[in-house]
């Protein structure tokens, strides 16, 4: 029976066991890690909650697999189920092989303790980012899609059109400027605004 739950479990990802509680697969999906070039594996968890489920999936996969009657494999999972609990009075402890520990604290209550999986199932890979700078691609920018280069465009700094007109107007001023002194220098004392009476 013990194969079959645990077989049941890993397919399902439950597997109710009545009066006793429910064992639920949890996953975490693969962590990266860019500082070392690594991503780590996902894991897999087996967690016990005290609720009881519907172990009716799971009475049909016990009739389909040892080919009993649906009687039969009820009588039969309420009996390792009994048994559990007994030994679990008696010895405090029961394993469950590929799965996990059952045990019984101070109180009575049962709790569990999965079965880790060994270092060599869950070792980290390598993997280093490959930057592909020519290469478009479609990005998140807020809510709305985009593409790389679109933004490369968008947040390259402007080229400053450097307004001179300024200079050209101080130029053009001293000019002037100095034409006229040229024009005041050259005339000697004659009045530069018409005919003037010299006295």
């Amino acid at each position: 029976m013990q194969k079959q739950i645990a077989s049941f479990l890993f397919q399902h990802k439950t597997c109710p066991l009545p009066g006793i509680g429910t064992l639920k697969m949890q996953h975490t999906g693969a962590l990266s890690d860019f500082t070392n070039k690594t991503i780590a594996a996902p894991t897999a968890g087996i967690r016990f909650v005290h609720t009881d489920t519907d172990p009716s999936a799971l009475l049909y996969y016990l009739a389909a697999t040892t080919g009993g009657s649906t009687y039969e494999v009820t009588e039969g999972l309420d009996h390792f189920c009994d048994n559990l609990k007994k030994e679990l009075a008696a010895q405090q402890q029961v394993a469950l092989p590929g799965i996990g520990v059952f045990y019984a604290d101070v109180a009575g209550k049962i709790n569990f303790t999965e079965e880790t999986l060994p270092a060599s199932f869950v070792q980290p890979v390598f993997a280093e980012r490959v930057i592909h700078p020519n290469e478009e691609h479609a990005i998140l920018v807020g809510d709305k899609e985009s593409t790389n280069t679109l933004m490369t465009e968008m947040l390259a700094p402007k080229a400053e059109t450097r307004e001179n007109w300024w200079i050209w107007a101080i130029v053009l001023g001293l000019v002037a400027i100095t034409l006229i002194m040229l024009y005041f220098a050259m005339s000697n004392d004659a009045s530069s605004f018409g005919n003037a009476i010299k006295i």
